[in-house]
């Protein structure tokens, strides 16, 4: 086997900030789950309702909170510490050139449809994710596939064009799951796959329900017979439906002022952890003014992001500089590389002809409240530098037509929750709309560099052309938060992919 690294998975996070509920009952007596026929259930609450349920068509992190893992598996996992582990393979070997891989499948590995797992299937969802027509999410992380060959039911053989460093990590994704062929056509509703759990129904606008998969290929796995992931954005809601006890666990919803009130009641717990999610200003690099480095510096210099991350997250976000996550093994602190200077944020205006500043539209989807909280500081301080910024909320439909898809946008704030995504800043048609032939070169450079050392340089180097070029302004990682009731045990303390990964979740005897 090669090397394991860390990995997380794609797209936007789904993490919600929200006032403190006081003066709400007291947590329910009952800790025992009680969403459905079996006391062995579990209700959690979630965000945002996914916009499907399929991984192959949507990058949105809420679907990969339900389905992946729970639903839907790959060849090779991501655990909670963030090392890769064999999965559906049980182990693979590539050649001395690292360009064939050769890959065995577990015995016995059943799809919910009663089908038996085999490489036929793995050829086809490969094939199907490099197709053009397919329009994957994620196509870039299958371009280096040349072919894939089903050598015999357990054996997949992937030849790759060129040497590619996150060749595993790629399998490792969420849209690498692995699913029947003959189920393609439901993924997005009735997702198909081999995971512990089987989609039993979903109620638009409220929930989705998993039940246990009887015929799950890992001994004793889950430990649940049904999970009731509940859509309940509004933190101060989510927040007063676990301390009556109508929900179990408050999985995406817990805002960092809360943290101290959930700890202080009896039937509560609050588990802090890390994350991969990086909350960032994007600028549209490709229109005016931020088109121009300066002005992209200049409102770098322009913000505190340590006010920032205490008015928005009560100073738990830790402060970021680059796009590279503190849970990267070549991560470098940049947090410090350009630090807050309103003097020379309005020279570097003046140098780049807005002597007086600018207007501009900040673009936040209040879905996710954290985003209008940064926003509201944000727009303070720019103002400060005679950059008039106006805050607009927009609906997260919306921002993901307008503003991820077509790029009819001036700023907007997201998180960011995969890792290892620094190749979003090398694609020129990503929504930020970054064109840098110098970054794009270091970064091609890193994907085919296997040698530790002369990688860990390459992103040193990353990192050091992200800070000079400043194609967005990081800001800040949110912080793994989740409140449950004191008998759920099992649940991830980090938080390296956005799955939120229930299979050893029990209820303490």
């Amino acid at each position: 086997m090669r090397r394991r690294q860390a990995v997380t998975s794609p797209f936007v996070a789904t993490l919600a900030l929200a006032a403190a509920v006081l003066g709400v009952p007291g947590v329910g007596a009952a800790q025992r789950g009680h969403g459905g026929p079996s006391a062995n259930s579990l209700t959690v609450q979630i965000t945002a309702e996914p916009p499907g349920l399929d991984l192959t068509a949507t990058p949105a992190s809420a679907t990969a909170t339900v389905v992946f893992y729970n639903v839907q598996e790959a060849l090779v996992k991501v655990n909670e510490p963030g090392q890769l582990v064999p999965w559906l393979a049980e182990r693979w070997q590539a050649s001395p050139d690292n360009l064939v891989w050769t890959f065995t499948l577990r015995r016995g590995v059943k799809f919910h449809n009663g089908r038996g797992l085999t490489a036929e299937d793995v050829k086809y969802v490969l094939e199907r994710a490099k197709d053009p027509e397919t329009k994957h999410p994620h196509a870039q992380d299958y371009e280096d596939i040349a072919s894939v060959q089903a050598k015999d039911e357990q054996t997949v053989i992937i030849t790759l064009r060129k040497t590619n460093a996150m060749f595993l990590q790629n399998l490792a994704r969420q849209g690498s799951v692995v699913y029947p062929r003959e189920a393609v056509e439901q993924l997005k509703a009735q997702p198909v796959g081999t995971g512990p759990f089987v989609l039993a129904g979903w109620e638009r606008g409220d929930r989705i329900t998993l039940r246990r998969n009887p015929d799950y290929w890992v001994k004793g796995l889950p430990k649940l017979d049904q999970v009731t992931f509940r859509f309940i954005p509004d933190a101060n809601a989510a927040l007063a439906a676990l301390r009556a006890g109508d929900i179990d666990v408050l999985g995406f919803g817990l805002g960092p002022e809360s943290v101290d009130v959930v700890r202080q009641q009896p039937g509560l717990k609050v588990i802090v952890g890390e994350t991969t999610n990086k909350v960032i200003l994007a600028l549209n690099n490709a229109k005016a003014p931020y088109s121009d480095v300066r002005v992209r510096r200049a409102l770098t210099y322009a913000i505190d992001k340590d006010e920032v991350s205490k008015g928005a997250l009560f100073g738990l976000g830790r402060v970021l500089g680059t796009n590279i996550d503190p849970l990267n093994p070549y991560f470098v602190d940049m947090a410090k590389a350009m630090r807050h200077d309103p003097v020379k944020a309005k020279t570097l205006l003046a140098e780049a002809g807005y002597p007086q500043g600018f207007e501009a539209v900040l673009r936040v989807p209040p879905q996710y409240p954290y985003t209008v909280r940064t926003g509201e500081v944000i727009v303070q301080q720019l103002a400060k530098v005679g950059v008039r910024v106006r805050l607009e909320q927009i609906e997260w439909g919306q921002w993901l037509d307008r503003v991820y898809k077509q790029a009819d946008y001036d700023m907007t704030i997201i998180g960011h929750a995969e890792a290892w995504d620094a190749g979003n800043y090398a694609n020129p048609k990503y929504y930020f709309r970054y064109d840098s032939p110098r970054f794009q070169e270091v970064y091609r450079q890193s994907e085919s560099t296997l040698d530790d050392r002369k990688r860990r340089e390459l992103y040193l180097e990353l990192q050091k052309i992200m800070v000079a070029e400043a194609p967005v302004v990081w800001l800040y990682v949110y912080p793994r938060l989740v409140a449950a009731k004191k008998g759920v045990q099992g649940i991830w303390t980090n938080l390296p992919t956005p799955s939120m990964d229930l299979s050893e979740v029990s209820w303490a005897k």
